[in-house]
């Protein structure tokens, strides 16, 4: 890829959140080299409603959980994932 250019990823929603958001997943666009914490930025400017609870979500890409630190590349399913309790 070029610089300059942009990635387009998929965001799948589980569980409350997809309650939250009204859906079941949602597509960015993000800049070429764009991290996992790209990708929540991006996310709260599409999905405000996600503000106060991003730093408690587990995020997967390609069903590996990733740190923020993670680069992303084209193509990406990332799974944003709620906490879980129960016992």
């Amino acid at each position: 890829m070029t610089v300059g250019q942009s990635i387009s990823v998929k965001v799948r929603l589980f569980s409350g959140i997809q309650a939250l958001v009204g859906a079941k997943k949602v597509d960015l666009e993000l800049p070429n080299g764009a991290t996992v914490a790209t990708l929540c930025e991006k996310l709260v400017q599409a999905c405000p409603v996600l503000g106060g609870f991003m730093t408690t979500y587990v995020i997967a890409v390609e069903e590996e959980v990733q740190d923020q630190t993670h680069v992303l590349r084209e193509g990406d399913t990332v799974d944003l994932i709620p906490p879980i309790s129960g016992g």
